[in-house]
């Protein structure tokens, strides 16, 4: 089988359009510190204002409201610690990413109030009552199910008492088709290389009035929310994709929809598996299905000797071999959790490709549970 690869939920490509005018900018040998006042300085400024304005508008957002981080992980934590003071209640969904969590559970220790919002057995926030007033962070789209929160409905809610909310949208934006102001929230994390941007560049989304206390001191960079030399290149390119994405999609979603029935048909007649459901609004790209009786690790080292490459989770994690806290949220079964994987499939996967794909997976799922 040719080398394919199945783990757009972790990074993607870079967008030939992107890759093409970038190289074009490095052509011109630019070099100067954004921050320095001579003609490069100058110059490398405006490059950084140009993406901000791109990316701003791609968002329907103003200008002023965008930070650039390193990615979503930075945007994360910047929330999750800055925007609230340590007394003000904190709560976050039991599905978000680490980034969200682990930064989460630090405040808490350190004698935060908040706690956890449970989800459903659907992976969606159905229990708001705990929350008066504070800081909520939900994710937009789960990164190892594909399910996708009612951010509008949600916001609605968590304003009428009285609380902030903040999105982890890196999976989500330029994925789904939204400006920030549809989704009714006052903060969002983004980053580019979850669809065809540069990895090591992410936005932060603050909307006018709300103030963040940085994390990091020691430079006037991006208003002082995230000091440091920019990363000139990336912010570049990230401006780049932002424009490419305004005036064509950047994702099929109908192509994804067939290459992931295309899966499941290969899978149909695996017994004991389990593929976690999804409605029609969640995000059909990313297949997260568990098989009794093996290990997830075990079915991946198969699949990457035969050229495909999938994986068990989030990118950031994934060599942890701890269970998913995500399926142990929705009360999945403890051992169709152990063996479960996540397929998340892009433009160039075809729904014929991902028959034979299940048909394989088939196969080795087979010839392990009787070895």
């Amino acid at each position: 089988m040719d080398p394919c690869y199945l783990d757009y939920n972790a990074t993607t490509p870079l967008h030939p359009v992107v890759a093409d005018r970038l190289g074009q900018f490095l052509a011109e040998n630019r070099s100067g510190n954004p921050s320095s006042l001579h003609t490069h300085g100058r110059q490398a400024r405006k490059v950084i204002e140009d993406a901000r304005d791109k990316l701003a508008f791609f968002l329907g957002v103003d200008q002023a409201e965008v930070f650039f981080t390193s990615g979503g992980t930075e945007s994360n934590n910047l929330i999750i610690q800055g925007l609230s003071p340590l007394e003000s209640p904190l709560h976050v969904g039991a599905t978000e990413h680490p980034s969200v969590l682990e930064p989460a559970r630090s405040q808490w220790k350190a004698g935060r109030p908040g706690g956890i919002l449970p989800v459903d057995g659907n992976g969606r926030i159905d229990q708001l009552d705990a929350i008066d007033g504070g800081l909520v962070s939900i994710q937009w789209v789960n990164n190892e199910t594909g399910i996708v929160q009612d951010l509008a409905q949600l916001s609605h809610e968590i304003h009428q008492r009285n609380g902030i909310l903040h999105s982890d949208g890196a999976q989500g934006f330029f994925r789904i088709p939204n400006v920030i102001p549809d989704l009714g929230i006052d903060a969002a994390s983004i980053t580019a290389h979850k669809s065809f941007g540069p990895p090591g560049v992410g936005a932060l989304w603050l909307r006018k009035g709300l103030l963040i206390d940085p994390v990091l001191q020691g430079g006037p960079q991006e208003k002082k929310v995230r000091p440091g030399t920019e990363n000139l290149l990336a912010i570049h390119a990230f401006g780049l994709l932002a424009d490419v994405a305004l005036h064509q999609p950047l994702w099929q979603l109908d192509s994804l929809r067939e290459a992931r029935l295309g899966l499941l048909e290969g899978l149909s007649d695996v017994p004991d598996c389990q593929v976690i459901e999804q409605q029609e609004d969640d995000w059909p790209g990313c297949i997260n299905v568990g098989f009794k009786g093996i290990h997830a690790e075990t079915l991946l080292v198969r699949l990457d000797m035969i050229g495909i490459s999938a994986s068990s989770g989030s990118a950031c994690s994934s060599g942890a071999r701890e269970l998913s806290h995500v399926l142990e949220a929705m009360q999945i079964e403890l051992g169709r959790i152990r063996g479960s994987i996540r397929i998340s499939i892009g433009p160039e996967n075809s729904a014929q490709q991902l028959r034979e794909i299940g048909l394989q997976i088939a196969s080795i799922v087979a010839d392990l549970r009787h070895s």
